[in-house]
């Protein structure tokens, strides 16, 4: 029994210190996504597309960390229940930079169109909040095993970022009226709308890691 409780606790560390990493790459990609934001304001296509690329970079690299996730978690060597919840964790964390990704290769398509600066504010402090969800994703996930009611009031913190994210999408969406005054071509309305819905699909997937990672805790209980 001490030797079973010995590895269970080794193989916990070990996919504990992959989901750090995992969850560092895709914070890297968020603070991608704001620099994106800033660049397409300012007009310089070249900078979109570096950040673009940082964005994708990072994403593949949380990928493969995943990868190794996953594959520590077929070892057997956890619970089901604690495997199953670490699982939607790394996936719905995963699911971040994914959006994070898309977002940005629809602002490099829209780069030409000139927004007005209102519209960019919003954009820009959606993505703020989608990168403060990262930060507190990492920062629930370091003390989860040492400050129980810290760990569940960061997840609660989360819920509500998200729906500030809900509520600028919301106003997003209203500027689709403003939109004929802006371009005729109908295309350019489609991919915007692409871009907000996954900046907000970002903040709904990390809502969902939270909501994992708070099921983790209290199964820990």
């Amino acid at each position: 029994m001490k030797f079973s409780n010995f590895f269970r606790k080794d193989a916990e560390e070990e996919i504990y210190q992959k989901m750090n990493q995992h969850l560092s790459k895709i914070q890297l990609a968020t603070q991608s996504l704001i620099k994106a934001v800033e660049v397409w304001r300012e007009g310089d296509v070249a900078k979109l597309d570096f950040e673009t690329g940082n964005i994708s970079a990072e994403e593949h690299a949380a990928d493969q960390i995943l990868a190794d996730i996953w594959l520590e978690l077929t070892k057997g060597s956890l619970k089901s229940k604690l495997r199953s919840n670490i699982l939607t964790f790394v996936k719905r964390a995963d699911e971040v930079a994914g959006h994070a990704k898309r977002a940005s290769s629809n602002f490099l398509i829209l780069h030409k169109l000139k927004l007005p600066d209102h519209i960019f504010e919003e954009i820009h402090k959606a993505c703020e909040l989608v990168d403060m969800c990262a930060k507190k994703l990492i920062e629930a996930l370091s003390i989860y095993r040492k400050d129980i009611r810290r760990t569940v009031d960061l997840t609660t913190e989360i819920s509500f970022i998200e729906h500030q994210v809900d509520g600028l999408y919301s106003k997003l969406k209203n500027h689709y009226f403003d939109f004929s005054d802006l371009t005729d071509n109908f295309a350019t309305l489609v991919i915007f709308d692409h871009a907000i819905r996954e900046i907000e699909g970002a903040a709904n997937a990390a809502e969902d890691a939270s909501d994992a990672l708070r099921s983790i805790v209290i199964s820990e209980i």
